[in-house]
């Protein structure tokens, strides 16, 4: 691999991060093409994204490859990195490691799992370790699929947002207590995030169940009226019918001096604090407050039951429910 870049510079991260994420190889169309891993190509969109949706930033964590080199087949095109290259690289991926000393150290595909066994041995596989947490070299390891394209076909992004989550949860166990920003009010969500703090102003309360499928059925309409959602959350079908992503965690906390949640026949309850004027209730565009209050008004006297069964109505649902009739597994598959 003689000529090729050299994949690990300022730009693989934070030096003293807590995660270190270890793929196998840099590609031919990413990497080694802007010397960042993870970065310019399917597979480097693929990982930002999850990064995002599971609300790990990027610049908290370092990333890697079990190979520094982008290995190539006779016809130039990207190879799987051969024992040989695991072997010369180790050392390599041995003093990152050290040097980084991160709590948790995750995986992405099978051969950088396998450069890992070559550090401190270990009996992990892909197929039957995945997203587990594992002691290893005095640290966490956690085995997760690669985020390329032809991984997706064994494992699918939506199963793979749950295990960058995972990866998430775990850091922050095991991270000294402090208090942690949340990362749901980042500029990308920010608009997002006001559309649900203006209806659970208008509502006062509501329960989690009823907000996820009002946020599913406000991008619907707006996808119908406007040709593309509204929000820019992420949507899945789960055994309830659609979930949000992003309203599938404690987002609430970020929100403590406007919400209060509570359990209320098993289920969660949000209601908003009424703080009078010192409640900043965002301004929406006027398309968008026009396209919430339509919807909070059209479905305002239906029960979570009703409501439901209107989420169930839709197109995106009906398709959905004419695969699975048909025996095509659709649990956890996205929706819009």
């Amino acid at each position: 691999m003689e000529g090729c870049t050299r994949v690990l510079s300022w730009a693989n991260g934070l030096p003293s991060a807590e995660i270190m994420f270890v793929g196998e190889a840099p590609g031919r169309l990413g990497a080694d093409r802007t010397a960042v891993p993870f970065h310019g190509d399917v597979a480097g969109d693929n990982f930002e994204n999850l990064l995002r949706l599971s609300g790990i930033p990027r610049r908290s964590v370092f990333v890697t490859n079990a190979v520094l080199c982008n290995p190539r087949d006779s016809k130039g095109n990207n190879a799987p990195p051969s024992r040989e290259n695991l072997r010369n690289c180790a050392k390599n991926l041995k003093r990152q490691i050290d040097l980084i000393d991160p709590k948790v150290v995750v995986t992405l595909g099978a051969a950088a799992l396998d450069a890992t066994r070559l550090i401190e041995q270990h009996e992990l596989t892909l197929k039957n370790s995945v997203r587990s947490d594992n002691q290893w070299n005095g640290r966490r390891l956690v085995p997760l699929y690669h985020p390329g394209a032809r991984a997706m076909i064994h494992r699918s992004f939506t199963l793979q947002t749950a295990d960058y989550y995972f990866v998430g949860e775990l850091s922050r166990r095991l991270a000294k207590p402090r208090k942690i920003k949340s990362t749901v009010i980042s500029s990308k969500l920010k608009s997002s995030w006001n559309m649900v703090r203006y209806i659970l102003a208008r509502n006062k309360s509501m329960s989690m169940f009823r907000l996820h499928k009002l946020f599913y059925l406000l991008d619907v309409q707006a996808i119908e009226y406007f040709g593309k959602p509204i929000t820019k959350f992420y949507y899945i079908r789960q055994k309830d019918g659609p979930y949000c992503v992003e309203l599938g965690g404690r987002w609430f906390k970020a929100f403590a001096e406007e919400v209060t949640v509570k359990k209320t026949d098993g289920k969660l309850q949000i209601e908003w604090r009424d703080l009078g004027l010192f409640n900043d209730v965002p301004e929406l565009e006027i398309r968008t407050a026009k396209l919430i209050d339509r919807l909070l008004e059209d479905t305002e006297g239906l029960s979570d039951s009703q409501l439901k069964t209107r989420a169930y109505l839709t197109n995106p649902m009906k398709r959905i429910l004419r695969q699975e009739k048909v025996g095509s597994h659709q649990l956890n598959k996205p929706l819009l």
